[in-house]
């Protein structure tokens, strides 16, 4: 199949699609699987994987590099930035991240004819939805917050390049291997044990939360030539939760049962004057139809 690679393979959703792609070789990929880190060392080490450095704010090097694979079947892109997500201020640093240096990697894959994967966010929906509605890959975007107008522009510009693109849109990404688990779960962990003072976890903010061990093989399924789908697609699980059903499931899970409701309480989005997205619910028909790959949802890790 020739060669794939994944830039950005340290991070929590990167490292997961690296392997996956390693599980799959040499099956899936006759070439070789590329993995590229900048500011965080490779996290494993396999004779199936080559690991190299690679700033991907460095345009000129980020060509260099995709032009000089030989036999290039694929590249996903996991870099991002640190961006602090629908709270985060933005900043041209973090525009730069999401937007530019995704653009400029994907323009170099076109070049050679290569399939490009992308990964955006359902935080490109301004969530004003009815509780029970969910968007569609159609549906029209309206971000409210710097991070979900990045990946907005980053989508448009990107669909505006001739070739195989495929943008994946996730939601909040969740890895519990071992402590310390991945940003999300380790924040509601924190909440649950008074380390942010007294807080809500809000039961309106409805999101689409899936696991990064399921992205990635989902990621890698995307990657392979045999997948046709080109455009948007919803990659997360089926069921629509919120973060105070995950902190009652990681309670119970870590024996924290004591401490829940001591500080974190359960809250209304709408209620508490902060303007954040409230129903990011995401269609899941097109996936469903595209992917063989299960996401599991929140209660079928947890319950």
């Amino acid at each position: 199949m020739g060669t794939l690679v994944v830039i950005g393979g340290t991070g929590e959703l990167g490292r997961k699609a690296v392997l996956a792609a390693c599980a799959d070789a040499p099956t899936a990929w006759s070439g070789s699987i590329v993995a590229t880190y900048n500011n965080s060392p490779p996290p494993f080490t396999s004779p199936k994987v080559q690991w190299l450095h690679l700033d991907c704010a460095d345009h000129k090097a980020v060509r260099s590099f995709i032009l000089s694979q030989t036999h290039l079947s694929t590249v996903i892109y996991c870099a991002v930035p640190k961006h602090g997500g629908a709270a985060g201020k933005g900043g041209n640093l973090v525009r730069a991240g999401i937007v530019d240096d995704v653009v400029n990697c994907a323009e170099a894959v076109t070049i050679v004819a290569a399939k490009f994967v992308a990964v955006s966010t359902d935080l490109v929906f301004d969530g004003n939805l009815p509780p029970s509605d969910c968007y569609n890959e159609s549906s029209p975007t309206c971000p409210p917050n710097p991070y979900g107008q990045y990946k907005q522009h980053m989508e448009r510009q990107l669909l505006n390049l001739s070739g195989s693109i495929i943008i994946a849109r996730t939601s909040l990404i969740l890895t519990m291997d071992e402590p310390p688990f991945g940003k999300a779960i380790q924040f509601v962990v924190d909440c649950i044990n008074g380390k942010h003072g007294e807080i809500e976890l809000f039961t309106d903010e409805l999101r689409n939360m899936s696991f990064s061990d399921d992205l990635g093989r989902a990621l890698v399924e995307l990657a392979k030539p045999q997948c046709t789908h080109v455009g948007l697609i919803h990659m997360v699980s089926d069921e629509v939760t919120n973060r105070w059903e995950l902190a009652k499931l990681l309670a119970k899970r870590l024996n924290l049962q004591h401490n829940l409701g001591k500080w974190a309480k359960s809250g209304i989005s709408a209620e508490s004057g902060l303007n954040r997205p409230l129903n990011c619910s995401l269609s899941t028909e097109l996936k469903n139809k595209v992917l063989k790959t299960h996401i599991d949802g929140l209660s079928e890790r947890l319950a």
